[in-house]
């Protein structure tokens, strides 16, 4: 029987990350991401899975907490991540890239020992900043998919191919938060773009609101939905101080 040892910091960096982006139902032995991820950190499969569940009992966001056994390490990991999700962002990026090379498997990285190395953020070039946000905004719009059971909180469209992850504080406003779940809502390409030029918001009851100078056909497509409110997601409702914010710059834009 293998020894049993403690998760490192960085391997609960990893289980984070594919818990952000992996719906409960899925958090078994036999999915695939979690056997990828398993034979990666050098775990089974099913204390992977575990972990993901155990991970749920920090959630704040979860209407049910999941198995009251969260570690010491997964609290501080869960907390580091609201707070700079640095390093839950390169466990992602990790997770995305070709396992490492094995003996019957050439190193598709000529020169690295492993594909982490790609994962010095620290002197940073242009590319390299670019790169960061394209993957920033990529494990963004997972998380916020996922949360909506991939379909616009508005309309209910189930077409991946024409649904956002919408901040809610825009990226460029707020980068502490530009990867909080709480900052993001899942908007078909219309109400995202209506959203993000603030020619929409949501009230306190996540009730939409339309500006008073959007043209009458404008307005029209944009009342197309069934109540205009939000139909709220499994877990990361969106949080209540962003969309302050954004009703501040939508009355100061209805003013303009």
């Amino acid at each position: 029987m293998p020894e049993r040892r403690n998760w490192s910091q960085k391997e609960v960096r990893h289980a984070l990350a594919l818990y952000l982006v992996t719906d409960f139902g899925r958090f078994h032995s036999r999915n695939p991401d979690i056997i990828d991820l398993a034979s990666r950190i050098g775990r089974t499969p099913s204390a992977v899975a575990l972990k993901l569940s155990n991970l749920a009992a920090l959630d704040e966001s979860l209407p049910q907490k999941g198995m009251a056994n969260a570690s010491n390490m997964d609290r501080q990991v869960w907390a580091e991540f609201l707070s700079d999700p640095d390093g839950v962002l390169k466990a992602w990026e990790h997770q995305t890239m070709p396992p490492p090379a094995t003996a019957s498997q050439p190193n598709p990285f000529p020169g690295m020992a492993e594909p982490a190395a790609k994962f010095d953020f620290t002197g940073a070039g242009e590319r390299r900043v670019e790169t960061t946000q394209r993957i920033g905004q990529g494990f963004f719009r997972n998380i916020i998919l996922t949360s909506y059971r991939e379909r616009c909180a508005l309309t209910g469209i189930e077409d991946k191919r024409l649904l956002n992850a919408s901040h809610i504080v825009a990226w460029k406003d707020d980068p502490q938060n530009r990867i909080n779940p709480a900052n993001g809502i899942c908007l078909n390409a219309l109400h995202d773009r209506a959203f993000d030029r603030h020619l929409i918001t949501f009230d306190e009851d996540y009730k939409m609101k339309i500006a008073d100078h959007v043209p009458a056909v404008a307005r029209r497509e944009l009342e197309r939905v069934e109540t205009g409110k939000l139909e709220l997601p499994n877990r990361f409702l969106p949080d209540q101080a962003f969309l302050e914010r954004h009703r501040r710059e939508f009355y100061a834009k209805k003013n303009c």
